[in-house]
């Protein structure tokens, strides 16, 4: 079977998924994908999610028939089985570009983040965007049961015919990790250490400094070290941190770098700094080495633990996170054990034959 995945937003963390469900699948997956530029906003425009759909529209219509202009006396070959859309993508845009060539090959969407899920940091332009590309898709497949839940009950307040469509055929999968490579040395560091991840989002920010200038860490030493896809844009946006809570970080590092998996070894904690759900790759392959995770409620990492355990790793306010957090850096270092063994299952040779049964649906379909 081939499947071609469309993601105008090629984050690390989604090259990491799209590379880790090839390696293990048995079908043939292929992306046509653009990274995301520095000055790239956090949110998808409607002028850059339409201009990404018809550049990856070209680069597909050139694969097909060997010109990236339309022309009706070439023929597509190697056509797909199914198509994999990711957010971030205007899919009316990629449709009216392209249709024409993949008439009757299913389109579907993975949702690794959505504006609709996340409402209240989300612009009326982003759900727009969703609402267009929810119409043209087939099947929506979400990362995590809240995400999937969050969706449909704000799709129902715009359309609810949609989102009664919609849910038929809603499908929730895991997002997939593989473990970090093992780091040749330890780091060392004798302040309590937390991880914390930035994803560029508008919210992030003052979330740090409500969580960080809680009055339960004003006496209590601790550091933290920022992570982030692109550290120097977190570089400018950390200057309005307060002097006092600028001395306590560490530094910020790309997730992916050596040092930052030196340093995984010796932090207690991991903070998914965003309250919106993303796919939580990063935070999954951080929490694994060892490190607590703390998760917006509703994030899909806590499907991976037991229901009775997930208040655990969950947090609900600013407030809520600083008093968790406070907890793990005052006492001793958590074991971890059940942690790894839970996000077991969520690794790529567990959940790959999960995604291969999914996608043959399709043909079932046809």
């Amino acid at each position: 079977m081939k499947i071609w995945i469309i993601d105008p937003w090629l984050t690390i963390e989604r090259r990491l998924w799209i590379e880790g469900w090839a390696r293990y699948s048995r079908h043939q997956i292929f992306a046509f994908a653009f990274p995301p530029s520095f000055q790239m906003p956090s949110g998808t425009p409607s002028p850059i999610a339409r201009e990404r759909a018809r550049r990856l529209a070209r680069r597909i219509r050139r694969y097909l028939t060997g010109s990236a202009t339309r022309d009706p006396s070439r023929q597509p070959t190697g056509l797909p089985d199914l198509v994999l859309l990711t957010d971030g993508l205007d899919g009316l845009a990629l449709v009216e570009e392209v249709g024409d060539l993949l008439t009757g090959v299913p389109f579907w969407i993975y949702w690794h983040r959505s504006a609709m899920a996340c409402p209240k940091t989300s612009t009326l332009e982003e759900i727009a965007i969703e609402l267009r590309t929810t119409r043209i898709v087939e099947r929506c497949v979400f990362h995590g049961e809240g995400q999937r839940q969050h969706f449909l009950r704000a799709l129902a307040q715009h359309e609810l015919k949609l989102a009664l469509k919609v849910e038929k055929h809603a499908t929730v999968l895991p997002s997939g990790f593989e473990p970090f490579p093992l780091p040749s040395e330890d780091a060392f560091f004798r302040e309590p250490l937390t991880l914390w991840i930035l994803r560029g989002e508008p919210e992030e920010i003052p979330l740090l400094i409500a969580t960080l200038d809680h009055p339960a860490f004003r006496s209590q030493n601790f550091r933290v070290l920022l992570l982030s896809e692109r550290p120097e844009r977190e570089a400018t946006r950390t200057q309005r941190l307060p002097p006092g809570l600028r001395a306590r970080i560490l530094g910020i590092l790309n997730p992916e770098t050596h040092e930052a998996r030196r340093w995984t070894s010796v932090a207690r904690a991991v903070v998914e700094g965003s309250i919106c759900l993303h796919s939580p790759i990063h935070l999954m392959r951080l929490a694994f080495e060892g490190p607590w995770p703390l998760a917006p409620a509703g994030s899909g990492l806590l499907e991976a633990f037991p229901e009775a355990l997930r208040p655990r790793y969950a947090y609900h306010s600013p407030e809520e996170l600083a008093e968790r957090l406070t907890a793990l850096l005052r006492g001793s270092p958590q074991a971890s054990q059940e942690i790894r063994q839970a996000l077991i299952a969520w690794t790529w040779p567990s959940l790959a034959p999960r995604y291969d049964d999914l996608c043959e649906t399709a043909l079932d379909n046809g």
